[in-house]
């Protein structure tokens, strides 16, 4: 027997002993699956209420995000905080070294008596050299000058309190206070680092830390084109934090993108979804999935899609065929459907709430049943063929030349 002869019987006898297990083990299935008349489950009309959804996987992101910065210069000798804490606005964040601010604050204060005093002295005399002029035993000019030396003293005087309010503000600066409630998401300095301000660098100054107020939260889920039509503000939401799948946020759509983003050769756009996020339980950065509500009718009397059949003939808009058990049998019966999903359709006409309609029960063993007989005809053809064309070679061979 030639060697492709006998590759060819061995994997029929394989393929023959594997779906010979396959068969007897399922064999009361597949004569289910080949009888004449066709099975359905009964599945009775009833009203209830319609849902369309729109599918997004997102991103959960804090509404109000505040990086906070010191507008003073200087080493942080105090930094009370850790990323997670929950602080109230007003309380302390960072304090600088402030030996020079207390220093420059007290001798403001210094330059500023002084100044108060000279006012005092220009101010007295002034008054007594405007006496004297007032007697004719002062002259004019004389008088000038003192008036000047007066105004000098005036405005030495705003000098040294401005000098002293900038003071008082540099002195306050080197102490950072949280500017709203919420909490610290993330901390980028420790005590004994030197910052650099916030205001007169270049750079742009340290960041210490991230506030974020986190009672209301953001959901920023990526819609497919082909969905964002259907989608508006106000429409309502179902988030599912992949941290927690058994619990259900519910959210409202707030704003969308104007401009899309592709991912993966997929064009997004991205849906700002608003949740409350009282309990706290929602923190940024977590993925969830979205469940955008499109569509929410009440006491609609609904059919599952799956009993649809498409009509017999010319078509007709919105008209479908189920099959409508009557008495012991089920008929084909039109009826004119409204909205549709994957799992039920809204019946306009033509059924009434109790009605049965079948959906068949076909057995998908048989469509296997006749694939693997389609592979085995295959085989054997394939080996009959390689037999044939074995004999006719070794026939060749056989002949005698002439």
């Amino acid at each position: 027997m030639s060697q492709s002869k006998t590759r060819a019987l061995i994997a029929l006898g394989v393929i023959i002993i594997a779906l010979a297990g396959i068969f007897t083990f399922r064999n009361g299935d597949l004569q289910e699956a080949k009888g004449d008349a066709p099975k359905y489950k009964e599945i009775a009309v009833e009203y209830g209420t319609f849902n369309m959804m729109v599918s997004a996987s997102g991103i959960v992101k804090p509404i109000d995000r505040v990086e906070i910065k010191s507008k003073a210069s200087g080493e942080i000798v105090e930094l009370p905080i850790e990323v997670g804490d929950f602080v109230k606005k007003g309380d302390l964040i960072a304090r600088l070294d402030q030996k020079d601010e207390r220093a420059e604050v007290e001798q403001s204060k210094a330059n500023m008596a002084i100044a108060e005093a000279e006012l005092k002295q220009a101010q007295h005399n002034y008054d007594r050299r405007d006496q004297l002029f007032q007697k004719g035993l002062l002259s004019e000019e004389e008088l000038g000058q003192i008036e000047l030396t007066l105004a000098t003293a005036k405005a030495k005087l705003v000098s040294a309190k401005t000098a002293l309010e900038r003071a008082n503000e540099r002195f306050a600066e080197s102490i950072v206070r949280a500017p709203i409630n919420g909490i610290i998401l993330q901390k980028y300095v420790e005590e004994g680092q030197i910052i650099a301000s916030g205001v007169n660098n270049v750079s742009g100054g340290t960041p210490i830390v991230d506030i974020a107020d986190m009672s209301s939260v953001y959901i920023e889920a990526g819609v497919d084109e082909i969905d964002i039509g259907k989608i508006k503000p106000g429409q309502l939401a179902t988030i599912i934090a992949d941290a927690y799948p058994q619990l259900k946020f519910k959210g409202k759509i707030v704003r969308i993108a104007p401009e899309a983003r592709v991912e993966q050769n997929v064009t997004l756009f991205d849906v700002i979804i608003e949740v409350e996020n009282t309990e706290g339980k929602l923190n940024s950065g977590m993925n969830a999935s979205v469940e955008i509500t499109i569509v929410n009718k009440e006491n609609v009397l609904l059919v599952p899609t799956i009993a649809l059949e498409p009509l017999k003939g010319p078509g007709k808009p919105g008209v479908r065929t189920v099959q409508l058990k009557q008495g012991n049998e089920f008929q084909p019966h039109e009826i004119e459907i409204g909205l549709s999903n994957f799992k039920q359709t809204e019946v306009l006409s033509g059924l009434k709430e109790g009605d049965i309609v079948g959906v068949a029960m076909t057995s998908r063993l048989k469509a296997e049943n006749d694939r693997m007989e389609q592979m085995i005809r295959d085989r054997s053809s394939f080996g009959i063929t390689g037999e044939r064309s074995s004999q006719s070679q070794q026939s060749s061979s056989q002949r005698p030349q002439q």
